[in-house]
């Protein structure tokens, strides 16, 4: 039985002579986990969002959507954006008390979801203080408390790190097969549930491209971009490390050779922060320099201080002790990139020029708030790089890319370097961490536990690490991205 059928479904947003979404014919049958994915700027969230009647956005819209599900539940990207209450008891009581439930009632519906989602010891913290993968259980629990039978998750793993991923990967799964609830999830990335997941939607401009199940999908050549890093290396097509395993040991990896150093351009001295005088310190006497031309990267997990680290590099927070010293200009782009947009439209943001270089030509005439997270990200980016900064300060710059889009934020970044510019930049995308860094520190518990060159601080990391350093790493010593194997 079908939850979701949708009938020639198309859609533009105003001002847009272009389909967000186009002839869309798909069903989605009871108690599916479907994966859809897509090029940034697909189409994906759009259609996320008509099949929410009350998240639908403005625009026109024709064919139709056929539903057959009593309550759909919908989690966006960025939990923050839809809490509404201080401590995680009150997000999870608030649907509850709107019901008019009794406080009974309430008191046994907040034991079930607490214990099923394993979040009894954080009920009475406030969501201020959580870490990242916190949040997003929180924000999944508060969206199943109303006994939907249908979850939507847009990029639920955007802003994770690999601990908090692995945690949401998981509940995902017990809810589509211990609960039957029908999960649909856009994602750009695939290997924290592509062994699970019953089908593969994939978009293009608008239009459905792939509509099958998994193992069909990967036969595809054209549709590998959207499989683990791994998968398209070998002929049987694994699907997860346990698969790709014992098929590597064929690879062998080039020479490991030093990174030729540069003058520094980025120097901490026992840099000391806390956001409070009586708060923990978030940095605590922390050292770092980043070199000039190269791509730094800082990885670490949700909450460990990589913001707040970049943002006592640009003088956003001062630092209580220790010394700063960035040469050249500096600039900035936060992880809620929404907060640069300051126009009407993309081509008041941005000269055309750039736009074109950066994929979003055809956006010139939409209003930044309408693009989708990977368009915004683009147009932010843009943005800095008419500011002719000698050091660009990224926070999650490859947040909501497609494979092609960090491939071509790959040679922008690079372009930089070659230029003499510094780039900065923390992530939570240890794929892109390991395929582009000339430099890698790893920040936990307020300093820099581990810096060097890229192959050799990826390779000395067991869970921060990458999907070919998992597979390869019990016969190689180095290798941490495609390029590195023989």
């Amino acid at each position: 039985m079908a939850v979701f059928k949708t009938e020639n479904l198309t859609f533009s947003y105003p001002k847009s002579d272009k389909k967000a979404v186009d002839n869309i014919n798909i069903e989605i049958e009871k108690g599916e986990l479907v994966l859809l994915m897509g090029e940034s700027g697909s189409g994906k969230s759009t259609l996320l969002r008509l099949l929410k009647t009350e998240l639908s956005p403005f625009g026109k819209i024709t064919g139709n959507i056929l539903s057959n599900c009593k309550s759909v539940a919908f989690v966006q990207q960025n939990p923050d954006t839809s809490f509404v209450s201080e401590t995680v008891r009150g997000e999870l009581a608030f649907s509850l008390e709107n019901r008019n439930m009794t406080d009974s009632e309430i008191a046994v519906r907040l034991g079930e979801i607490s214990s099923f989602f394993n979040i009894n010891d954080i009920l009475d913290c406030r969501l201020s203080c959580l870490s990242g993968g916190e949040k997003a259980i929180v924000s999944i629990a508060s969206a199943m408390i109303d006994d939907a039978d249908v979850l939507i998750l847009d990029e639920p793993f955007a802003q994770l790190d690999p601990k908090a991923v692995l945690s949401v990967s998981s509940m995902l799964k017990r809810i589509n097969t211990e609960l039957g609830v029908t999960v649909i999830m856009a994602s750009h990335s695939s290997a924290e549930v592509i062994d699970f997941c019953d089908r593969l939607i994939v978009l293009k401009c608008g239009m459905c491209i792939c509509n099958t199940s998994v193992r069909e999908a990967v036969k595809d050549n054209s549709l590998l971009d959207f499989f683990p890093a791994f998968t398209g290396l070998f002929d049987e097509r694994p699907l997860t490390v346990k698969e790709a395993i014992p098929l590597s040991e064929k690879f062998r990896e080039k020479p490991l050779t030093s990174e030729s150093e540069t003058e520094p351009t980025v120097v901490l001295k026992n840099i000391t922060f806390a956001y409070g005088k009586k708060e923990l310190d978030i940095l605590s006497r922390l050292s770092y320099t980043a070199y000039k031309g190269k791509i730094n990267s800082v990885i670490g997990s949700n909450g460990s201080g990589k913001t707040t680290l970049i943002k006592v590099i640009g003088g956003i927070k001062k630092a209580y002790s220790g010394k700063v010293k960035a040469t050249g200009n500096v600039c900035y782009m936060p992880q809620n990139v929404r907060c640069l947009f300051t126009k009407d439209t993309v081509g008041e943001e941005i000269s055309p020029a750039t736009a074109e270089k950066l994929g979003i030509a055809d956006c010139i005439n939409q209003h930044p708030f309408d693009l989708s997270g990977g368009q915004a990200q683009k147009l932010a980016f843009g943005i800095l790089l008419e500011q002719n900064a000698d050091v660009f300060l990224l926070d999650e710059p490859s947040k909501a890319f497609d494979a092609q889009s960090k491939k071509s934020l790959a040679e922008i970044l690079k372009g930089l370097c070659s230029q003499g510019k510094t780039v900065i930049m923390v992530s939570h995308d240890i794929e892109f961490v390991g395929e582009v860094s000339d430099y890698v520190s790893f920040l936990s518990d307020g300093i820099i536990s581990s810096a060097g060159g890229r192959r050799e601080v990826l390779s000395s990391l067991k869970f921060y690490t990458t999907q070919i350093r998992r597979i390869t790493a019990w016969n190689l010593d180095f290798a941490v991205s495609a390029e590195d194997l023989i």
